[in-house]
């Protein structure tokens, strides 16, 4: 891999213990095919994906040395690594990438690559060789490869984590720690160069701050934006910026089935009360770039006049929730996840400006698991505010695995004309082409504003990455997730 990085000058030094912590513990049952925050420290430790993107978002080997496309795009053929093993000292082979694949059909799952599965019919006879052939031409759907870890399929739902990574899994304390230590048969020859990484489950983030400034963690996950800043200006610290790939955005879903909210002129109005230079600078603490669109400035999608379409204009906004007949004693609940200061800032700064233009927005507080469950039913209710991604990839990738944007959605939005360009955007190989059609699926989204991007973030969602700076050589790829096996401690 040749992610984005912060290289040391000095030769790696071997040996020491990693101490990590985050705020959440593993959801066991999502391992390791779906992407959730509180599961990635352990993908990128243990499991390896078949090929991962460069800093340019170029595929790269991983367990794949090397793929060739038909011409039509409807079939993929990868060549895999020969020597690459299991913990448990098995070979890896097509069947287990096979079993991987197939898995995120598994609708009890809810993997973001579900709509490239079900087009997957794989042929896994010869062990070296992995042969997919899909219904319809599939280019975008490499994504998908890059994004799937790949597990000793006898390990699946089980609490004995087994892959091809860097390290292999020791011990699981649950609520208080994992155990990790170096795998000395990495197919990766003389990496990785720490002997053992422990990483902690904190909730509480004050506990973890004084562990990192009293030397007794070396980093942390998920730091508020004014902490990151302090430890920013010392010496001793590193904030670990990864939305170099532009994969994490905050946005305000808004679900469409509520007659209150099914006029898009009072979607476009609560757009435009949406402050959002003022949330990047005070919630985010200057960690990220206010938005109206949905894509990075590097993404084939972006368009810089799109990108300023709904400027924080309270003037306009009441013009237009007039003009709809909006009732001004109307009620709208605003829900965040309680457990996340940065969401609950950012509901409080857009609760008081859409005060401010006559809507009464209660927020509502809930667990992750509780919001989990509204947005799976489609039973929002009101607005959400809630972290997003995937805009990195291809568009059309997005538009068929982006919780919020795809058909179904949590805002209970489709339409005709954005189904058929979703469909176009899949279709589409020529990139000229594609721009065009990306270009007016994002005005679709626009015009209709059932998902309101407030900014693009530096960092995780939870907010940045703290380590300390004896930690070196720290690296990320494409979905911000770190390459743990080129890491080194200076003792």
């Amino acid at each position: 891999m040749t992610p984005h990085q912060q290289v040391a000058a000095s030769p790696p030094l071997r040996g020491g213990v990693l101490r990590i912590s985050q705020r959440n513990d593993i959801a066991l049952g999502a391992v390791p095919q779906l992407l959730i925050p509180q599961n990635l420290r352990l993908y990128s430790l243990v499991y390896d994906t078949l090929v991962a993107n460069d800093a340019q978002l170029q595929p790269q080997p991983r367990l794949a040395t090397s793929w060739q496309w038909s011409s039509d795009f409807r079939q993929l053929t990868l060549k895999l690594r020969s020597g690459a093993r299991f913990h448990t000292g098995a070979a890896f082979t097509s069947a287990d990438a096979k079993f991987n694949l197939e898995r995120l059909r598994d609708p009890s799952l809810g993997s973001q690559w579900t709509s490239y599965a079900q087009q997957m019919h794989i042929d896994a006879s010869d062990p070296g060789t992995l042969i997919i052939t899909y219904d319809a031409p599939s280019r975008s759907s490499f994504d998908a490869l890059i994004g799937t870890y790949m597990a000793e399929p006898q390990s699946i739902g089980n609490a004995a984590f087994i892959g091809t990574g860097p390290f292999r899994f020791q011990d699981w304390v649950q609520g208080d720690h994992l155990t990790f230590v170096r795998n000395p048969d990495y197919w990766q020859a003389g990496k990785p160069y720490v002997d053992q990484v422990l990483l902690s489950v904190q909730p509480d983030q004050q506990a973890s701050l004084i562990r990192v400034e009293s030397n007794n963690l070396d980093w942390m996950t998920g730091v508020a934006g004014n902490d990151a800043r302090r430890l920013q200006a010392d010496p001793a610290y590193q904030v670990l910026l990864t939305g170099s790939g532009g994969n994490n955005y905050y946005a305000v879903c808004l679900d469409t089935s509520v007659a209150e909210l099914a006029d898009r002129r009072v979607r476009q109005a609560f757009s435009y009360a949406l402050n959002r230079e003022r949330i990047v600078d005070s919630a985010l603490a200057g960690y990220g770039r206010a938005a109206s669109t949905i894509w990075p400035p590097q993404a084939l999608g972006y368009d810089v006049a799109q990108d300023r379409t709904y400027d924080y204009d309270l003037s306009r906004a009441r013009q237009l929730l007039a003009s709809a007949g909006w009732n001004s004693n109307t009620t709208i609940p605003l829900r965040v996840t309680s457990t996340l200061p940065t969401d609950v800032a950012i509901a409080e700064i857009y609760q008081a400006d859409l005060a401010a233009v006559g809507v009464n927005a209660v927020v509502q507080p809930g667990s992750s698991a509780e919001l989990v469950t509204l947005i799976e039913k489609h039973q929002i209710g009101g607005a959400l505010i809630t972290a997003t991604g995937l805009m990195n990839l291809s568009p059309a990738t997005f538009f068929t695995s982006n919780l919020y944007a795809r058909v179904p959605n949590p805002s209970n939005f489709t339409s005709d004309r954005y189904t058929s360009l979703i469909e176009q955007a899949v279709d589409t190989s020529d990139d000229a082409r594609l721009k065009g059609v990306v270009h007016d699926l994002t005005q679709v989204m626009l015009d209709e504003a059932f998902v309101l991007p407030i900014a693009q973030t530096q960092g995780a969602p939870a907010g940045p990455d703290v380590a300390r700076s004896a930690v070196k050589n720290v690296a990320w790829n494409s979905f911000g997730m770190f390459a743990f096996e080129d890491v080194w401690l200076d003792h």
